[in-house]
């Protein structure tokens, strides 16, 4: 049996050919001759192309002969034919799930990707079947890197609002079993700034699975870009609600309050109440150090419900977040806060954030015009 084809200097319909006579080759079930349009003969062959990975062929041959599909797609016809063969292409290998060929599956379609015209309609189908074999691999970071990559090199592409909101909901859930949490949530937050007031029960879903999945996220500790999100502000005076403000602000007694009235709302959200309460310790002690240098081991202790043998395990947790940072002085019982992330930053923050700036710049001031004149005594005594 011969290699995979490899096209020098053939015509389209040539490759094509080329194409059917190696899939007949390796038992698809194809005619000879193809129709004379060239699309339709593509489209058939297409078709049929998932008959190399049913053969006892090497990966290098596979991957050989999907490319050379690849190279007869691009660029053939109109962009509606080229989009129509795309989407045929992509949906046939994506939707092949033996784990011996996701590799090169996936490699193949990151070709095509990458290589069809930017605005070619097929290529928002296409990445959403990329997502989909990259999920099961577990190789999302190949194909995801990050919101801004992603905005501009597709979703800032001309598409419908449903579109860029499925595509961003399938790939948070695919972060999330991936085990990307913090980049599923920035994906979440992007996929709810896309709504409007008007756009009504789907954008509370969205919103309520933002909320629950922060909550549940260990690595997640600042939640108060929630709350200035449109479908997040329409389910204020829920519990829900109430349950994420106190994840922005409150503290461990107002999360166990909260729970006493709320047992079922917790279960029913599948939220693990022991993690809650873990987080909320966290996140308790971290207020402390927003207003405090200095904080006792007594007050960790009554602020959190530890014991007092508990306390130096749980800040070397806490510093372990790296979002407090701070010294233990065992002796004096106490810890030395050196800087801490603040869960809110109020109107009043901001303004103590500009005075510092402002007097940082005065002492810049001070320093240059003391700069000035040492090089100006210098130069006269010269």
């Amino acid at each position: 049996m011969a290699g995979p084809p490899t096209f020098i200097e053939l015509t389209r319909e040539e490759q094509a050919l080329e194409l059917r006579s190696y899939l007949r080759s390796i038992g698809a079930t194809l005619q000879e001759k193809g129709s004379d349009n060239i699309e339709e003969d593509m489209k058939e062959i297409i078709s049929k192309c998932d008959a190399c990975l049913k053969t006892d062929l090497s990966d290098a041959d596979i991957e050989s002969f999907l490319c050379s599909i690849v190279s007869v797609i691009i660029g053939i016809g109109t962009l509606e034919a080229e989009s129509n063969l795309v989407t045929a292409f992509s949906q046939k290998l994506s939707k092949y799930e033996e784990e011996r060929f996701s590799n090169t599956i996936l490699k193949t379609l990151w070709l095509l990707h990458g290589t069809v015209d930017p605005k070619l309609p097929a290529r928002f189908q296409l990445y959403s079947d990329i997502i989909d074999v990259a999920k099961r691999n577990k190789q999302l970071l190949l194909v995801y890197g990050g919101i801004d990559s992603l905005n501009k090199s597709l979703l800032s592409i001309s598409h419908s609002k449903k579109q860029k909101q499925s595509l961003l909901r399938q790939l948070h859930s695919a972060l999330i079993e991936n085990g990307h949490s913090e980049l599923a949530a920035e994906v979440m937050i992007e996929l709810l700034r896309n709504y409007t007031a008007d756009d009504g029960k789907q954008a509370k879903d969205d919103a309520k699975r933002c909320i629950i999945s922060a909550i549940a996220d260990p690595k997640t500790f600042l939640f108060e870009p929630l709350l200035s999100l449109a479908p997040v502000i329409s389910l204020q005076n829920s519990p829900l609600h109430e349950l994420l403000v106190i994840f922005v602000s409150g503290n461990l007694t107002n999360y166990l309050d909260f729970y006493k009235g709320h047992k079922d709302l917790i279960k029913s959200l599948a939220l693990d109440h022991q993690a809650n309460i873990h987080k909320m310790k966290l996140l308790t002690v971290m207020s402390l150090a927003e207003d405090s240098s200095i904080i006792t081991f007594e007050t960790i202790q009554q602020q959190v419900q530890i014991s007092a043998e508990q306390v130096e395990p749980f800040l070397l947790e806490l510093f372990g977040t790296k979002f407090v940072r701070g010294r233990m002085d065992q002796a004096a019982k106490k810890v030395n806060i050196s800087s801490t992330m603040y869960r809110t930053f109020s109107k009043q923050r901001w303004q103590m954030l500009r005075n510092s700036f402002f007097s940082w710049r005065s002492c810049l001031s001070v320093i240059e015009e003391g700069m000035k004149t040492v090089v100006s005594n210098t130069q006269t005594s010269i």
